[in-house]
């Protein structure tokens, strides 16, 4: 009997003895038995024989301690007079030359210059703008590499250096297919009657556990004025060799300005890459009296298929370098504190 048919005949039969049965769905009568294991506080730490990734019992954390900021918070002051170098830096190089003074524009000419900024007529030549090459140089390390750390100087004469259309500036990339040739450079002259001295290094590609750089290529005694030919080749040119596996190579340009001609220049082979090997402080202690660095120019280059060619035609194998990663951290498991607690002192 449905529940629409039993209210429909209560109001003309007296009470049942007992409640009709009304359609329902069919309910289970028995709760199924899961085993003791059920009902232990945490089955996998009492009874896990049956777990394949058994799990031991993690330590309890130590109670953390509350921190008081007051003590280890610090000023504005205080921070940067803790980025303050610890020694002083030296200026090895020359007086910077004096920065002409910008004359005050009208309003006219600012007028002008922003009308044709914003129909885009405006030509901005980059070798006229200030640009901070100083301290890109320090935050690649070159200065610190070259001539040890809290060095430093100041491009006075300007060095042009270019694979073709690929000039070289202050940590651009060249790729290594494009320096297989010697490139164009060109030395502004400053004094008469005085000489340059071109020193290309490789700051990253020493592969031997003697102590130094690279020297890739070395012209003393450039007249000035005169063309980078009519200097003396010390050390053949050679491209630079970045092994694969090694990454970016820093390569720079260094030329250094001197009144008389060096005659104590370094004895090296041009024809294996170990004799081509120079400690750059070394060399400039020696001629501290002679040369001033009066200019610097790096770029960066990576592994290729002509690296692997010139080792192979200079009798070398081309080593293959791999980096070793530290084994995976397993932190041990620890079980949460009980009691609340600060998450970020």
């Amino acid at each position: 009997m449905s529940a629409k048919e039993y209210a429909r005949l209560v109001p003309r039969m007296h009470r049942a003895r007992r409640t009709p049965v009304i359609d329902r769905p069919m309910r289970p009568r028995m709760i199924a038995w899961a085993g003791p294991a059920a009902f232990y506080p945490n089955r996998f730490y009492e009874i896990d024989k049956w777990y394949k990734g058994r799990i031991d019992k993690p330590e309890q954390v130590p109670k953390m301690h509350v921190i008081d900021p007051t003590n280890h918070l610090h000023s504005l002051a205080e921070f940067f007079e803790r980025q303050k170098p610890d020694q002083p830096s030296i200026d090895i190089g020359f007086a910077p030359r004096p920065q002409p003074v910008s004359t005050v524009k009208t309003v006219e000419e600012r007028a002008e210059l922003e009308r044709k900024a914003r129909k885009l007529e405006l030509w901005i030549d980059p070798e006229t703008t200030q640009f901070d090459s100083l301290e890109v140089i320090k935050h690649y390390g070159v200065f610190e590499h070259l001539f040890g750390p809290g060095t430093f100087f100041v491009n006075v004469q300007n060095l042009d250096v270019a694979y073709g259309d690929n000039a070289v500036y202050f940590g651009n990339h060249i790729t290594a297919e494009t320096t297989t040739v010697k490139p164009q450079v060109k030395i502004e002259s400053v004094k008469p009657g005085g000489f340059n001295t071109l020193v290309m290094v490789n700051l990253d590609g020493n592969p031997y556990e003697k102590e130094g750089e690279i020297i890739h290529w070395m012209v003393a005694n450039i007249p000035d004025g005169k063309e980078i030919q009519e200097g003396q080749e010390v050390v053949q040119y050679l491209q630079p060799l970045p092994f694969c596996g090694t990454g970016y190579h820093r390569v720079a340009f260094l030329l250094f300005r001197h009144e008389q001609r060096l005659d104590s220049l370094p004895k090296l082979e041009s024809a294996s890459l170990s004799g081509r090997i120079l400690l750059m402080p070394t060399f400039y202690k020696q001629n501290e009296e002679k040369i001033t660095p009066s200019s610097i120019a790096f770029f960066q280059t990576s592994y290729d298929i002509t690296v692997k060619d010139k080792l192979h035609a200079m009798g070398l194998k081309s080593p293959i370098y791999e980096y070793q990663y530290n084994p995976a951290l397993k932190p041990e498991q620890k079980e949460f504190p009980k009691k609340p607690q600060p998450f970020d002192l």
